[in-house]
């Protein structure tokens, strides 16, 4: 397809070079080869002072293991942290994620690693580079991964109920995991993908043998098919060096295993096959057309950039049009996308994919609404306002992404040498890129794009797969049927599409009058207090983080607790029916499309304590953020046609909510927690046909129609010189009541007391225990009580992942998480989670308790102390970089008078064990304890 673009769009336009341009590589990274065959990548970055990134990618996946290795690709990256020959054990100094851990790498974020079909890879993320051993010591455990795994017996075996519990983790409560697997041998009948799926089958993971593993590691981890990628606050060519002398020595083994990307049979008439699961809450059909992707030695080709920015102005435009659909009630379908992808997992496919969520009393109609939307794209193209939106879209991404070029993360840096030397895919600059951007926009036309439509969209080689619920009461069509309507549906013949041009039309219909800045003065961390003439707070913090963002976070309080139960039906679609009726002259679709090319994102809510509107914006565009909150303030639009397709689509989501388990359990919990309180009860359709679309405006508004009570976050790269006339007219000018309104506390649901299990079970596909246990407490709210919970929760992590994981093999993980709120009498909450095999609930739970005991008894090991201390120190560096951080911070300032950031890593250093243990004590002591446990029939 991509060849026929090209050649169609010379005879039109004849304004680009050959398809053999060659694209340029970024000259920032540094790239060789060793002479064993290992490639490496090494980029300088200043973004994150002081840190690196430390990759080692493979050319190797689950695809090339053979039948009796099923799942040992995964197993083997699982065994890269249980000892190598420089790291040989799990032990104080002697392992890998001991030794990671006591530099402040924490195991899971910032050490870990991943298998997929045809590629794994394993990193070391934000290591700090305090001292030039360091470098060396990361790019050993890269070294030991590439070749000197030491794959003890006995580790083996400790791993097998790991993965096995990673296995039953991924499939229990998740019927989309079960009904993909099932649909891979149909889809890929006869080819290698037939059974390739990392996770692999349990009954080896369980059996196999020692040897099988050892196998598949010395065939495939080798030289020639791995890269090494060093990232960061580096002296690029010491690290270089280094490269060569810690690697070269890698032997490459003779007559090595060819390594063959595998291909995917093509179809002459439609493939369509359904799998059914109880658990699956709704139908979901994709319709893949399929084509070959594009070989790896043609894609450093300006050819390829056009071709794969043509098919991304396809995906906007195709999707603008499914999202126009969607609001009708009247259409089908739920909810369609179209855009072009992998076929499934398979790298050497490619397809236009479109992926239909089907009313379950309309199956075929849904599914003939979205074929019906892209066949008419085959038959007409799109328009050229189409086109030129979705080229602004495009061009202003791209611009925005060329202005923060300095602000990247290593990690995205990481991403592009890994993808180049996975994938073969473009390393371009920012500058490059950039520019090839800009040509694209200048020169791709509207019969180009058209063309490469009927390319992409196709009536060959198509594969229909449909995952729905698993239910009596549901009446499916037969595959037969649905190949039938499919292939009628693109036979037929339709009109063109008609749209009206929107570019000219104002946001603001009647231009406000402008308040005034009644005072203005510094405030905490760098911020500026100015108050508006109607009584608003803003606090502004110019940052350069990110060269092109700002962050606005505009926050009042009261939210829903200012009504009676008597409008808990409205609660649940406040912010929805607002946005999905629009504002000002615009409804939701008119109002899309008028932003196209505005990096604008914004979201009114209101919650149970607060309203506002949250956004972020590229710089050019704070007006219209502005602009849009004014509007969201003072002209939502009422929309009954966009109100009542809200409610269809809602109701036909309500219609198997409760097919998985873990939606019983999560509202389980919820009703535990609050004692059933009818304010956290879930959405109901009985509940649903109470909302009433009149009182949910009128909620909306008197929200919103006092101005003096929102406290206003602006931080980023803003001019308070240009800022100044665009708060006094958009927010200085919003009306005022000088209410002041607080929450009403009454009508906030808090934690029941109470020390009690709440045990129940459920019919499950998969077996398995769901656990969750809330301590909750007077705790005072303090910034350091804070630090000193989440050092508990910390070291309770790695108390967790030692005993519970490694030890017992028992669980893939325990979640740890804590909460500490100053309107709670009770705010302080401490949240373990875990899942289990069934029948070894009663044999871990009690485990999971006598750690926190264990804390609170004897406090936690100082080794945990020291590696939890230099993760938050390190953790800080790079957060207070961020403007996240920044309003975060704020927030906490303003709302609840307390200074989270000051003195920060002083209080890390000095947060003792016995701080931990009193914490620990403390929860135990008051006796709130709830745990809800659901288990299977």
């Amino acid at each position: 397809m991509r060849k026929i673009i090209l050649f169609v769009s010379m005879l039109a336009t004849c304004s680009y070079a050959t398809a053999q341009e060659a694209l340029p590589q970024d000259p920032d990274v540094v790239v060789g080869k060793l002479k064993n065959g290992m490639t490496y990548y090494i980029r300088h970055n200043a973004k994150e002072a002081g840190l690196a990134d430390f990759y080692i990618a493979q050319r190797v996946g689950s695809i090339l293991e053979e039948p009796r290795q099923r799942g040992l690709a995964h197993f083997l990256e699982h065994m890269a942290f249980n000892g190598t020959k420089n790291f040989p054990g799990k032990g104080k100094r002697l392992g890998i994620v001991p030794w990671c851990e006591s530099i402040g790498v924490k195991f899971g974020a910032n050490l870990n690693a991943y298998t997929s079909v045809d590629q794994t890879v394993y990193h070391i993320g934000s290591a700090p580079l305090k001292r030039e051993g360091i470098i060396d010591s990361c790019l050993l455990v890269l070294h030991d991964w590439s070749h000197y795994l030491l794959l003890e017996d006995k580790e083996i075996d400790k791993e097998r109920g790991v993965i096995h519990e990673e296995w039953r983790t991924r499939r229990a409560g998740k019927a989309m995991q079960r009904l993909m697997e099932n649909a891979m041998p149909y889809l890929y009948k006869g080819s290698k993908y037939e059974d390739c799926l990392p996770i692999g089958s349990m009954d080896i993971v369980d059996n196999f043998a020692y040897q099988d593993l050892r196998d598949y590691y010395h065939k495939w981890y080798r030289p020639d098919l791995q890269g090494i990628i060093v990232v960061g606050d580096i002296d690029t060519r010491k690290v270089e060096k280094k490269i060569k002398k810690i690697f070269g020595s890698i032997p490459m083994p003779k007559n090595a295993a060819e390594r063959v990307y595998y291909p995917v049979p093509d179809n002459d008439s439609m493939m369509v096959h359904i799998e059914r699961d109880r658990e699956q809450p709704m139908v979901i059909a994709h319709l893949y057309m399929k084509r070959d992707a594009t070989p790896d030695a043609e894609k450093n080709t300006v050819d390829y950039f056009r071709s794969n920015y043509i098919d991304g102005l396809i995906g906007v435009m195709m999707n603008s049009r499914l999202n126009e659909m969607r609001q009708d009630k009247n259409t089908p379908f739920l909810s369609a996308t179209g855009r072009a992808s992998q076929f499934f997992v398979s790298r050497t496919k490619e397809a236009f994919t479109m992926s239909i969520s089907c009313r379950q009393d309309d199956v075929l109609g849904s599914i003939i609404s979205g074929v019906a939307a892209a066949e008419r794209v085959r038959q007409h193209g799109f328009t050229q306002p189409e086109l030129d939106r979705a080229k602004k879209l495009q061009l202003a991404a791209a611009e925005r992404h060329w202005n923060n070029r300095d602000d990247r993360r290593n990690s995205t840096l990481v991403n592009l040498c890994v993808q180049h030397f996975l994938a073969a895919e473009p390393m371009l600059s920012a500058d490059a890129r950039y520019e090839l951007m800009k040509r694209m926009n200048n020169e791709v036309t509207l019969s180009e794009v058209n063309e490469g439509v009927k390319q992409l969209i196709t009536d060959r080689n198509q594969v229909m797969l449909v995952y729905a619920p698993d239910q009596p009461e549901l009446v499916l069509p037969s595959e037969h049927d649905i190949e039938r309507v499919v292939s009628a549906t693109q036979h037929l013949s339709y009109s063109p599409y008609m749209e009206e041009n929107l570019d000219n039309m104002s946001l603001i219909a009647n231009e406000p009058k402008a308040g005034t800045i009644v005072s203005e003065k510094p405030f905490k961390h760098g911020f500026t207090l100015l108050k508006l003439s109607n009584g608003m707070e803003v606090y502004v913090k110019p940052t350069t983080f990110q060269a092109d963002e700002v962050q606005m976070s505009i926050k009042g309080e009261g939210g829903t607790s200012l009504y009676g139960d008597e409008d808990i039906p409205q609660f649940a679609l406040l912010s929805s029916a607002v946005v999905e009726g629009g504002v000002g002259q615009f409804d939701a679709i008119k109002l899309r499309k008028r932003l196209t090319g505005h990096m604008v994102r914004l979201q009114p809510f209101i919650n149970s304590q607060a309203q506002g509107i949250n956004g972020t914006s590229s710089v050019k565009d704070l007006e219209t953020m502005l602009q849009m909150s004014y509007l969201y303030f003072t002209q939502p639009r009422r929309d009954d046609k966009a109100f009542e397709g809200l409610l269809s689509r809602t109701r036909s989501f309500l219609t198997n909510r409760n097919a998985s388990p873990k939606v019983d359990y999560n509202d389980s919990i919820n009703a535990t927690l609050f004692g059933h309180h009818p304010r956290v009860a879930p959405t109901t359709k009985e509940r649903l046909d109470q909302a009433n679309y009149d009182r949910i405006l009128e909620i909306y508004r008197e929200r919103f129609a006092d101005a003096s009570n929102f406290k206003v976050t602006i931080i980023g790269n803003v001019s308070l010189e240009q800022l100044r006339p665009m708060l006094c007219k958009y927010l200085a000018s919003l009306p005022a009541t000088n209410k002041h309104e607080r929450a009403n506390r009454a009508n906030v649901p808090e934690v029941v007391a109470g020390n009690f299990t709440k045990q129940f079970r459920k019919k499950m596909a998969t077996p398995l225990a769901n656990v969750s246990i809330y301590y909750t407490a007077k705790v005072p709210f303090t910034a350091k009580n804070d630090l000193v919970l989440d050092f508990l929760k910390r070291c309770l992590s790695i108390a967790y992942t030692d005993s519970v994981r490694e030890e017992k093999g028992g669980t893939y993980g325990v979640s740890v998480g804590f909460e500490l709120e100053r309107e709670d009498e009770y705010g302080a909450m401490l949240r373990i989670a875990y899942n289990a095999d069934p029948d070894r609930y009663e044999e871990l739970n009690p485990i999971i308790y006598r750690q926190l005991e264990n804390i609170a008894e004897n406090g936690p090991l100082q080794s945990s102390m020291d590696k939890v201390r230099k993760y938050l120190i390190k953790q800080y560096a790079q957060f207070a970089i961020t403007n996240d951080y920044w309003n975060y911070i704020l927030r906490h300032e303003i709302e609840d008078n307390e200074d989270f950031d000051r003195d920060y890593c002083l209080m890390c250093e000095q947060i003792t064990a016995d701080e931990v243990k009193q914490m620990a004590r403390e929860l135990l002591r008051q006796g709130r304890r709830i745990e809800v446990t659901m288990l299977s029939e």
